[in-house]
């Protein structure tokens, strides 16, 4: 696993997907007390997020958003 800086170029694409799902209603952090979205690692081909207590389930989720290079492996 790795695990990418805040000025790699896929960082911000990263977190405006993670936004983009419907379970985080464009909210990036989802802050819910004081537990947010976290930034776990990447690996080849996802990138890996845990929110301990989501404020829209009240559990921990999980979010696996793929890559762009993992994209490109399948055409």
């Amino acid at each position: 696993m790795e695990y990418l800086d805040v000025s790699h170029p896929e960082w911000a694409k990263m977190w405006d997907e993670l936004a983009g799902y419907r379970l985080n209603d464009g909210d990036h952090l989802c802050i819910n007390e004081g537990f947010c979205w976290e930034y776990m690692g990447s690996t080849m081909d996802h990138h890996h997020l845990k929110h301990i207590l989501h404020p829209a389930t009240g559990k921990t989720e999980y979010m696996y958003i793929e890559r762009a290079r993992a994209a490109v492996g399948w055409a």
